[in-house]
Protein backbone atom coordinates (compact mmCIF):
# COMPACT_ATOMS: atom_id res chain seq x y z
CA UNK A 1 0.00 0.00 0.00
CA UNK A 2 1.29 2.95 -0.95
CA UNK A 3 1.82 6.21 1.88
CA UNK A 4 -0.65 8.38 0.27
CA UNK A 5 -3.86 7.61 -2.85
CA UNK A 6 -6.34 9.33 -4.18
CA UNK A 7 -9.84 8.65 -5.12
CA UNK A 8 -12.53 10.80 -5.95
CA UNK A 9 -10.08 13.90 -5.71
CA UNK A 10 -9.89 13.25 -1.77
CA UNK A 11 -6.11 12.83 -0.95
CA UNK A 12 -5.72 9.60 1.51
CA UNK A 13 -2.46 8.42 3.48
CA UNK A 14 -1.88 5.10 5.38
CA UNK A 15 -0.73 5.38 9.11
CA UNK A 16 -0.23 2.22 11.13
CA UNK A 17 -2.35 0.24 8.64
CA UNK A 18 -5.45 2.79 8.81
CA UNK A 19 -6.69 4.72 5.59
CA UNK A 20 -7.74 8.18 6.83
CA UNK A 21 -7.66 11.77 4.87
CA UNK A 22 -4.98 13.48 4.42
CA UNK A 23 -6.12 16.86 5.86
CA UNK A 24 -6.67 14.59 9.53
CA UNK A 25 -3.44 13.14 9.36
CA UNK A 26 -1.74 16.76 9.31
CA UNK A 27 -3.76 17.35 12.13
CA UNK A 28 -2.88 14.58 13.97
CA UNK A 29 0.53 14.93 13.25
CA UNK A 30 0.18 18.81 14.05
CA UNK A 31 -0.88 17.76 18.04
CA UNK A 32 1.80 15.49 17.62
CA UNK A 33 4.36 17.55 17.15
CA UNK A 34 2.90 19.68 19.41
CA UNK A 35 2.94 17.62 22.49
CA UNK A 36 6.93 16.87 21.49
CA UNK A 37 7.48 20.56 21.58
CA UNK A 38 5.77 20.69 25.70
CA UNK A 39 7.37 17.23 26.15
CA UNK A 40 10.15 18.93 27.93
CA UNK A 41 8.80 21.42 30.15
CA UNK A 42 6.26 18.96 31.24
CA UNK A 43 8.79 16.42 32.32
CA UNK A 44 10.06 18.51 34.91
CA UNK A 45 8.72 17.52 38.32
CA UNK A 46 6.42 20.72 39.97
CA UNK A 47 6.40 22.75 36.81
CA UNK A 48 4.13 25.38 36.67
CA UNK A 49 4.19 27.79 33.99
CA UNK A 50 4.18 31.91 34.65
CA UNK A 51 -0.17 32.12 34.64
CA UNK A 52 0.58 35.97 35.15
CA UNK A 53 2.57 36.09 32.23
CA UNK A 54 0.88 34.11 29.76
CA UNK A 55 -2.06 36.35 30.74
CA UNK A 56 -0.02 39.43 29.68
CA UNK A 57 0.31 37.61 26.21
CA UNK A 58 -3.31 37.06 26.10
CA UNK A 59 -3.49 40.96 26.82
CA UNK A 60 -1.43 42.50 24.10
CA UNK A 61 -2.61 39.90 21.52
CA UNK A 62 -6.59 40.87 22.75
CA UNK A 63 -5.26 45.14 22.47
CA UNK A 64 -4.21 44.68 18.63
CA UNK A 65 -7.01 42.47 17.68
CA UNK A 66 -9.11 46.03 18.60
CA UNK A 67 -10.32 47.83 15.55
CA UNK A 68 -11.82 51.32 15.73
CA UNK A 69 -14.08 51.42 12.54
CA UNK A 70 -15.75 54.99 13.81
CA UNK A 71 -14.28 57.62 16.24
CA UNK A 72 -16.70 61.34 15.31
CA UNK A 73 -16.03 63.82 16.90
CA UNK A 74 -12.54 62.12 18.72
CA UNK A 75 -15.26 60.95 21.17
CA UNK A 76 -12.48 58.25 21.75
CA UNK A 77 -10.38 58.26 23.58
CA UNK A 78 -12.24 58.64 27.29
CA UNK A 79 -11.22 60.52 29.88
CA UNK A 80 -10.78 59.04 32.94
CA UNK A 81 -9.94 61.60 35.13
CA UNK A 82 -6.89 60.99 37.86
CA UNK A 83 -6.41 57.53 36.93
CA UNK A 84 -4.99 58.37 33.64
CA UNK A 85 -4.60 62.15 33.91
CA UNK A 86 -4.44 63.88 37.22
CA UNK A 87 -5.18 67.30 35.67
CA UNK A 88 -8.63 66.18 33.85
CA UNK A 89 -11.97 66.57 34.92
CA UNK A 90 -12.99 62.67 34.70
CA UNK A 91 -16.27 62.27 32.38
CA UNK A 92 -18.97 60.87 33.77
CA UNK A 93 -19.50 57.49 31.98
CA UNK A 94 -22.43 54.66 31.99
CA UNK A 95 -21.41 51.55 31.01
CA UNK A 96 -24.77 49.68 29.32
CA UNK A 97 -25.06 45.74 28.11
CA UNK A 98 -24.50 42.33 29.44
CA UNK A 99 -21.31 41.74 27.76
CA UNK A 100 -19.44 44.61 30.06
CA UNK A 101 -20.13 42.42 33.18
CA UNK A 102 -20.65 38.44 31.35
CA UNK A 103 -17.78 38.72 28.39
CA UNK A 104 -18.07 36.33 25.45
CA UNK A 105 -14.65 35.67 25.46
CA UNK A 106 -14.43 32.55 23.41
CA UNK A 107 -16.63 30.45 20.56
CA UNK A 108 -18.82 27.63 21.05
CA UNK A 109 -18.51 24.01 20.50
CA UNK A 110 -14.87 22.21 20.66
CA UNK A 111 -13.11 25.59 20.74
CA UNK A 112 -14.48 25.86 24.61
CA UNK A 113 -11.40 26.02 26.78
CA UNK A 114 -10.79 27.26 30.76
CA UNK A 115 -9.05 29.99 31.08
CA UNK A 116 -6.33 30.37 34.15
CA UNK A 117 -8.34 33.79 34.54
CA UNK A 118 -10.88 35.77 33.20
CA UNK A 119 -11.03 40.03 33.30
CA UNK A 120 -14.23 41.53 31.91
CA UNK A 121 -14.18 45.12 31.61
CA UNK A 122 -16.67 45.96 34.38
CA UNK A 123 -13.59 44.27 36.56
CA UNK A 124 -11.12 46.14 35.11
CA UNK A 125 -13.28 49.46 35.66
CA UNK A 126 -13.02 48.18 39.66
CA UNK A 127 -9.34 47.22 39.55
CA UNK A 128 -8.45 50.63 38.12
CA UNK A 129 -10.25 52.68 40.31
CA UNK A 130 -12.43 54.13 37.22
CA UNK A 131 -16.07 55.37 38.17
CA UNK A 132 -18.77 54.31 35.94
CA UNK A 133 -22.92 53.41 36.19
CA UNK A 134 -23.79 50.09 34.44
CA UNK A 135 -26.73 48.68 33.44
CA UNK A 136 -27.15 45.32 31.92
CA UNK A 137 -29.96 46.66 29.72
CA UNK A 138 -30.71 43.14 27.82
CA UNK A 139 -29.90 39.12 28.81
CA UNK A 140 -27.47 37.22 26.66
CA UNK A 141 -29.84 35.50 25.23
CA UNK A 142 -32.61 35.17 21.77
CA UNK A 143 -35.28 36.13 24.43
CA UNK A 144 -37.88 39.34 23.74
CA UNK A 145 -36.55 42.09 25.08
CA UNK A 146 -36.87 42.99 29.24
CA UNK A 147 -38.74 46.30 29.29
CA UNK A 148 -37.53 47.25 32.27
CA UNK A 149 -34.06 46.07 31.46
CA UNK A 150 -34.17 48.94 28.79
CA UNK A 151 -35.89 51.61 31.02
CA UNK A 152 -33.13 50.99 33.76
CA UNK A 153 -30.75 51.12 30.79
CA UNK A 154 -32.08 54.66 29.44
CA UNK A 155 -32.28 56.48 32.74
CA UNK A 156 -28.57 55.30 33.74
CA UNK A 157 -27.63 56.98 29.91
CA UNK A 158 -29.69 60.00 30.97
CA UNK A 159 -27.38 61.25 33.48
CA UNK A 160 -24.32 60.37 31.57
CA UNK A 161 -21.52 62.62 29.88
CA UNK A 162 -20.50 59.75 27.26
CA UNK A 163 -22.22 56.12 27.20
CA UNK A 164 -20.30 52.64 26.40
CA UNK A 165 -22.93 50.51 24.85
CA UNK A 166 -21.74 46.63 25.22
CA UNK A 167 -23.66 44.50 22.17
CA UNK A 168 -23.07 41.73 20.03
CA UNK A 169 -23.71 38.12 19.37
CA UNK A 170 -24.53 35.49 22.48
CA UNK A 171 -23.30 32.40 21.98
CA UNK A 172 -26.99 30.96 21.09
CA UNK A 173 -26.37 33.16 17.78
CA UNK A 174 -23.42 31.76 15.99
CA UNK A 175 -21.55 28.66 16.64
CA UNK A 176 -19.68 25.80 14.98
CA UNK A 177 -22.32 23.63 14.51
CA UNK A 178 -24.94 25.76 12.65
CA UNK A 179 -24.61 28.34 9.80
CA UNK A 180 -25.88 31.91 10.63
CA UNK A 181 -28.95 33.15 8.23
CA UNK A 182 -28.60 37.04 9.02
CA UNK A 183 -25.81 39.46 9.83
CA UNK A 184 -27.95 41.41 12.09
CA UNK A 185 -27.33 41.51 16.23
CA UNK A 186 -30.60 40.81 18.24
CA UNK A 187 -33.30 42.89 17.69
CA UNK A 188 -33.67 43.78 21.19
CA UNK A 189 -29.95 45.05 21.33
CA UNK A 190 -31.03 47.68 17.99
CA UNK A 191 -34.00 48.74 19.67
CA UNK A 192 -32.33 49.98 23.03
CA UNK A 193 -29.10 51.69 21.07
CA UNK A 194 -31.68 53.56 19.47
CA UNK A 195 -33.42 54.42 22.69
CA UNK A 196 -30.13 55.36 24.68
CA UNK A 197 -28.96 56.97 21.63
CA UNK A 198 -31.97 59.22 21.63
CA UNK A 199 -31.48 60.25 25.81
CA UNK A 200 -27.61 60.52 25.33
CA UNK A 201 -25.60 61.93 21.64
CA UNK A 202 -22.85 60.35 22.96
CA UNK A 203 -22.34 56.60 22.30
CA UNK A 204 -19.82 54.38 21.81
CA UNK A 205 -20.63 50.98 21.19
CA UNK A 206 -18.47 47.91 21.85
CA UNK A 207 -18.97 45.00 20.03
CA UNK A 208 -18.48 41.03 20.90
CA UNK A 209 -18.63 38.49 18.17
CA UNK A 210 -17.01 35.94 16.58
CA UNK A 211 -17.49 36.61 12.77
CA UNK A 212 -19.21 40.16 10.97
CA UNK A 213 -22.26 41.74 11.91
CA UNK A 214 -24.01 44.44 9.98
CA UNK A 215 -23.29 48.09 11.28
CA UNK A 216 -24.95 49.99 8.79
CA UNK A 217 -28.54 50.00 9.88
CA UNK A 218 -27.51 51.40 13.24
CA UNK A 219 -24.22 53.19 12.99
CA UNK A 220 -26.02 56.83 13.14
CA UNK A 221 -26.72 56.01 16.52
CA UNK A 222 -23.20 55.69 17.94
CA UNK A 223 -20.76 58.41 17.21
CA UNK A 224 -17.93 55.57 18.12
CA UNK A 225 -17.85 51.50 17.35
CA UNK A 226 -15.12 49.45 18.63
CA UNK A 227 -14.95 46.06 16.73
CA UNK A 228 -13.51 43.50 19.63
CA UNK A 229 -14.65 40.32 18.25
CA UNK A 230 -14.12 38.01 20.95
CA UNK A 231 -10.61 38.64 22.93
CA UNK A 232 -10.40 36.22 25.38
CA UNK A 233 -9.70 36.08 29.24
CA UNK A 234 -7.85 39.66 29.09
CA UNK A 235 -10.17 41.41 27.22
CA UNK A 236 -11.30 43.68 29.91
CA UNK A 237 -8.35 45.07 30.38
CA UNK A 238 -7.20 45.61 26.72
CA UNK A 239 -10.67 47.25 26.07
CA UNK A 240 -9.60 49.85 28.83
CA UNK A 241 -6.87 50.19 27.44
CA UNK A 242 -7.61 51.22 24.43
CA UNK A 243 -10.95 53.14 25.71
CA UNK A 244 -9.02 54.81 27.56
CA UNK A 245 -6.13 55.59 25.69
CA UNK A 246 -3.11 54.02 27.07
CA UNK A 247 -2.63 52.31 24.15
CA UNK A 248 -4.05 53.46 20.31
CA UNK A 249 -5.73 50.95 18.62
CA UNK A 250 -4.11 49.09 15.98
CA UNK A 251 -6.28 46.27 14.77
CA UNK A 252 -7.73 45.81 11.17
CA UNK A 253 -10.01 43.97 9.78
CA UNK A 254 -9.71 40.54 8.34
CA UNK A 255 -13.50 40.93 6.95
CA UNK A 256 -15.25 43.42 4.47
CA UNK A 257 -18.34 44.11 6.40
CA UNK A 258 -20.95 44.09 3.65
CA UNK A 259 -23.88 46.77 3.92
CA UNK A 260 -26.58 43.64 3.53
CA UNK A 261 -25.84 40.04 3.60
CA UNK A 262 -27.16 39.06 0.18
CA UNK A 263 -24.57 41.24 -1.17
CA UNK A 264 -21.86 38.19 -0.15
CA UNK A 265 -20.87 36.25 -3.03
CA UNK A 266 -21.55 32.98 -1.32
CA UNK A 267 -25.62 33.79 -1.14
CA UNK A 268 -26.07 32.71 -4.81
CA UNK A 269 -24.99 28.94 -3.88
CA UNK A 270 -25.95 28.92 -0.41
CA UNK A 271 -27.64 26.55 1.47
CA UNK A 272 -27.46 25.19 -1.26
CA UNK A 273 -30.41 22.13 -2.40
CA UNK A 274 -31.09 18.31 -2.26
CA UNK A 275 -28.03 18.34 -0.06
CA UNK A 276 -25.31 19.84 -2.22
CA UNK A 277 -23.52 23.12 -2.18
CA UNK A 278 -21.58 24.72 -5.31
CA UNK A 279 -19.00 26.63 -4.22
CA UNK A 280 -19.23 28.26 -7.27
CA UNK A 281 -17.41 31.67 -6.08
CA UNK A 282 -14.12 30.16 -6.65
CA UNK A 283 -11.47 32.20 -6.08
CA UNK A 284 -13.86 35.45 -5.91
CA UNK A 285 -14.60 35.80 -2.06
CA UNK A 286 -14.33 38.39 0.43
CA UNK A 287 -12.93 41.16 -1.18
CA UNK A 288 -11.63 39.93 -3.86
CA UNK A 289 -15.37 39.60 -4.82
CA UNK A 290 -15.95 43.45 -3.51
CA UNK A 291 -12.92 44.80 -5.04
CA UNK A 292 -13.22 43.23 -8.72
CA UNK A 293 -16.96 43.73 -9.44
CA UNK A 294 -16.78 47.65 -7.16
CA UNK A 295 -19.35 46.58 -4.61
CA UNK A 296 -20.13 48.72 -2.36
CA UNK A 297 -19.50 48.34 1.52
CA UNK A 298 -19.43 49.45 4.75
CA UNK A 299 -16.03 49.01 5.79
CA UNK A 300 -13.15 47.77 3.52
CA UNK A 301 -10.88 44.71 4.50
CA UNK A 302 -7.30 45.68 5.87
CA UNK A 303 -9.50 49.12 7.73
CA UNK A 304 -9.13 50.24 10.99
CA UNK A 305 -8.84 53.55 12.38
CA UNK A 306 -5.93 54.95 14.78
CA UNK A 307 -6.28 57.29 17.46
CA UNK A 308 -2.82 58.72 15.74
CA UNK A 309 -2.47 59.95 11.78
CA UNK A 310 0.21 58.22 9.42
CA UNK A 311 1.76 59.13 5.81
CA UNK A 312 3.01 56.60 3.50
CA UNK A 313 5.72 57.94 1.06
CA UNK A 314 9.02 56.68 -0.95
CA UNK A 315 6.91 53.57 -2.56
CA UNK A 316 9.78 51.54 -4.60
CA UNK A 317 9.60 48.31 -6.02
CA UNK A 318 12.88 46.60 -7.24
CA UNK A 319 12.86 43.26 -9.09
CA UNK A 320 14.17 40.58 -6.94
CA UNK A 321 14.82 37.74 -9.84
CA UNK A 322 12.65 36.26 -12.83
CA UNK A 323 9.69 36.00 -10.31
CA UNK A 324 10.17 38.21 -7.40
CA UNK A 325 10.14 41.41 -6.25
CA UNK A 326 11.05 43.33 -2.83
CA UNK A 327 8.80 46.43 -1.94
CA UNK A 328 10.16 49.69 0.38
CA UNK A 329 7.92 51.99 1.88
CA UNK A 330 8.52 55.05 4.66
CA UNK A 331 6.01 55.68 7.08
CA UNK A 332 5.79 58.31 8.85
CA UNK A 333 3.12 59.26 12.19
CA UNK A 334 1.76 62.78 11.37
CA UNK A 335 0.40 62.57 14.84
CA UNK A 336 1.37 63.43 18.26
CA UNK A 337 -0.01 59.93 19.19
CA UNK A 338 2.71 56.90 19.78
CA UNK A 339 0.53 54.16 17.67
CA UNK A 340 1.24 51.16 15.05
CA UNK A 341 0.23 51.09 11.83
CA UNK A 342 -0.33 48.41 9.22
CA UNK A 343 1.27 48.41 5.72
CA UNK A 344 -0.22 46.11 3.18
CA UNK A 345 1.02 44.98 0.06
CA UNK A 346 -1.72 43.84 -2.51
CA UNK A 347 -0.46 42.23 -5.99
CA UNK A 348 -2.71 43.32 -9.12
CA UNK A 349 -2.31 41.05 -12.04
CA UNK A 350 -2.58 42.58 -15.30
CA UNK A 351 -3.94 40.57 -18.61
CA UNK A 352 -4.07 37.10 -17.43
CA UNK A 353 -5.14 33.62 -18.73
CA UNK A 354 -7.97 32.93 -16.12
CA UNK A 355 -10.32 34.47 -13.68
CA UNK A 356 -8.16 36.70 -11.25
CA UNK A 357 -9.49 39.15 -8.40
CA UNK A 358 -8.20 42.84 -9.51
CA UNK A 359 -5.76 42.27 -6.75
CA UNK A 360 -5.01 40.11 -3.46
CA UNK A 361 -3.04 41.40 -0.06
CA UNK A 362 0.08 39.49 -0.67
CA UNK A 363 2.59 40.81 2.61
CA UNK A 364 1.85 42.89 5.42
CA UNK A 365 4.02 44.48 7.98
CA UNK A 366 2.84 46.41 11.34
CA UNK A 367 5.40 49.10 12.59
CA UNK A 368 5.55 50.79 15.63
CA UNK A 369 6.20 54.86 15.48
CA UNK A 370 6.49 57.30 17.97
CA UNK A 371 4.86 60.69 17.29
CA UNK A 372 6.97 62.23 14.47
CA UNK A 373 8.91 59.17 13.41
CA UNK A 374 9.36 58.12 10.57
CA UNK A 375 10.90 54.16 9.09
CA UNK A 376 10.94 52.29 6.23
CA UNK A 377 9.41 48.74 5.71
CA UNK A 378 10.78 46.05 3.53
CA UNK A 379 8.08 43.24 2.43
CA UNK A 380 9.65 40.75 0.22
CA UNK A 381 7.13 39.36 -2.55
CA UNK A 382 7.94 35.51 -3.33
CA UNK A 383 7.08 33.56 -6.33
CA UNK A 384 3.62 32.41 -5.00
CA UNK A 385 2.76 36.36 -4.51
CA UNK A 386 2.41 36.04 -8.17
CA UNK A 387 1.06 32.80 -9.31
CA UNK A 388 -2.31 31.28 -9.37
CA UNK A 389 -3.09 27.48 -9.39
CA UNK A 390 -3.27 26.25 -13.20
CA UNK A 391 -5.82 23.64 -13.67
CA UNK A 392 -4.03 23.24 -17.04
CA UNK A 393 -0.59 22.77 -15.49
CA UNK A 394 -1.70 21.40 -12.51
CA UNK A 395 0.64 23.85 -10.44
CA UNK A 396 1.03 27.08 -9.32
CA UNK A 397 1.92 29.10 -12.43
CA UNK A 398 3.37 32.92 -12.77
CA UNK A 399 2.37 34.26 -16.26
CA UNK A 400 4.87 36.64 -17.83
CA UNK A 401 4.55 40.33 -17.79
CA UNK A 402 3.53 43.75 -15.96
CA UNK A 403 2.04 43.50 -12.11
CA UNK A 404 0.57 46.66 -10.12
CA UNK A 405 2.15 46.59 -6.77
CA UNK A 406 -0.42 48.52 -4.43
CA UNK A 407 0.74 49.73 -1.44
CA UNK A 408 -2.18 51.07 1.36
CA UNK A 409 -3.75 50.93 4.59
CA UNK A 410 -6.68 48.78 2.91
CA UNK A 411 -8.20 47.09 0.23
CA UNK A 412 -9.62 50.34 -1.23
CA UNK A 413 -7.10 53.16 0.58
CA UNK A 414 -4.08 52.87 -1.45
CA UNK A 415 -1.25 55.25 -1.20
CA UNK A 416 0.68 54.65 -4.60
CA UNK A 417 1.12 52.09 -6.99
CA UNK A 418 3.92 50.69 -8.88
CA UNK A 419 4.90 48.42 -11.62
CA UNK A 420 6.88 45.53 -11.60
CA UNK A 421 7.72 43.56 -14.89
CA UNK A 422 8.24 39.37 -14.38
CA UNK A 423 9.40 36.90 -16.58
CA UNK A 424 7.24 34.26 -15.96
CA UNK A 425 7.96 30.58 -15.01
CA UNK A 426 8.41 29.58 -18.75
CA UNK A 427 5.59 26.59 -18.16
CA UNK A 428 4.39 25.15 -21.59
CA UNK A 429 2.38 22.58 -22.70
CA UNK A 430 2.85 20.52 -25.69
CA UNK A 431 0.86 22.33 -28.53
CA UNK A 432 -1.37 19.73 -30.85
CA UNK A 433 -4.19 20.19 -33.44
CA UNK A 434 -6.36 20.25 -29.98
CA UNK A 435 -4.65 23.39 -29.46
CA UNK A 436 -6.48 26.45 -29.80
CA UNK A 437 -4.84 29.59 -31.88
CA UNK A 438 -4.66 31.73 -29.23
CA UNK A 439 -2.57 28.90 -27.39
CA UNK A 440 -0.14 28.46 -30.32
CA UNK A 441 0.08 32.32 -30.13
CA UNK A 442 0.84 32.20 -26.40
CA UNK A 443 3.89 29.49 -26.36
CA UNK A 444 7.22 30.65 -27.26
CA UNK A 445 7.93 27.58 -30.01
CA UNK A 446 3.91 28.38 -31.12
CA UNK A 447 3.94 32.57 -31.65
CA UNK A 448 7.33 31.91 -34.27
CA UNK A 449 5.19 29.25 -36.00
CA UNK A 450 2.27 31.71 -36.17
CA UNK A 451 4.57 34.30 -37.42
CA UNK A 452 5.97 31.64 -40.24
CA UNK A 453 2.32 30.60 -41.58
CA UNK A 454 1.35 35.29 -41.67
CA UNK A 455 4.95 34.94 -43.75
CA UNK A 456 3.96 32.01 -45.65
CA UNK A 457 0.59 34.02 -46.34
CA UNK A 458 2.33 36.58 -47.52
CA UNK A 459 4.55 34.77 -49.85
CA UNK A 460 1.78 32.78 -51.37
CA UNK A 461 2.73 29.44 -50.14
CA UNK A 462 -0.01 29.22 -48.15
CA UNK A 463 -3.32 30.53 -47.64
CA UNK A 464 -3.34 34.03 -46.01
CA UNK A 465 -5.28 34.04 -42.83
CA UNK A 466 -7.68 37.12 -42.97
CA UNK A 467 -6.45 40.10 -40.51
CA UNK A 468 -9.54 41.31 -38.78
CA UNK A 469 -11.23 41.96 -35.72
CA UNK A 470 -14.15 39.81 -36.23
CA UNK A 471 -11.58 36.82 -38.04
CA UNK A 472 -9.39 37.28 -35.00
CA UNK A 473 -12.12 36.91 -33.04
CA UNK A 474 -13.39 33.30 -34.61
CA UNK A 475 -9.60 32.33 -34.71
CA UNK A 476 -8.06 32.78 -30.68
CA UNK A 477 -10.49 30.16 -29.21
CA UNK A 478 -10.40 27.57 -31.96
CA UNK A 479 -8.77 24.60 -32.30
CA UNK A 480 -6.47 24.56 -35.33
CA UNK A 481 -7.53 21.63 -36.86
CA UNK A 482 -11.39 23.49 -37.27
CA UNK A 483 -9.22 25.66 -39.65
CA UNK A 484 -10.89 24.14 -42.47
CA UNK A 485 -14.67 24.75 -41.38
CA UNK A 486 -13.14 28.68 -41.78
CA UNK A 487 -10.98 28.28 -44.77
CA UNK A 488 -11.59 24.96 -46.21
CA UNK A 489 -8.35 23.19 -48.30
CA UNK A 490 -6.25 26.48 -47.15
CA UNK A 491 -7.46 25.38 -43.80
CA UNK A 492 -5.81 22.23 -43.55
CA UNK A 493 -2.66 22.85 -45.21
CA UNK A 494 -2.19 25.26 -42.54
CA UNK A 495 -3.01 23.51 -39.69
CA UNK A 496 -0.53 20.67 -40.98
CA UNK A 497 2.28 22.93 -41.77
CA UNK A 498 1.90 23.86 -37.69
CA UNK A 499 2.18 20.45 -36.20
CA UNK A 500 4.86 19.90 -38.60
CA UNK A 501 6.87 23.01 -38.16
CA UNK A 502 6.21 22.58 -34.00
CA UNK A 503 8.01 18.71 -34.35
CA UNK A 504 10.75 20.27 -35.05
CA UNK A 505 11.28 22.91 -33.00
CA UNK A 506 10.54 21.08 -30.00
CA UNK A 507 12.51 18.33 -30.67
Amino acid sequence: MPPSYTDDQIVYAVRDGLIIPAQLDRMAQGMIDLVNKTRAAMSIDNYRFDVDAHDEVAHQAAIESIVMLKNDDAILPLNAGPVANPSATPQKIAVIGEFARTPRYQGGGSSHITPTKMTGFLDTLAERGIKADFAPGFTLDLEPADPALESEAVETAKNADVVLMFLGLPEAAESEGFDRDTLDMPAKQITLLEQVAAANKNVVVVLSNGSVVSVAPWAENAKGILESWLLGQSGGPALADVIFGQVSPSGKLAQSIPLDINDDPSMTNWPGEEGHVDYGEGVFVGYRYYDTYGKAVDYPFGYGLSYATFEITGVAVAKAGANTATVNATVTNTSDVDAAETVQVYVAPGKADVARPKHELKGFTKVFLKAGESKTVTIDLDERAFAYWSEKYNDWHVEAGEYAIEVGVSSRDIADTVAVALDGDGKTQPLTEWSTYGEWEADPFGAKIVAAVAAAGEAGELTKLPDNAMMRMFLNPMPINSLPTLLGEGGKKIAQFMVDEYAKLAK
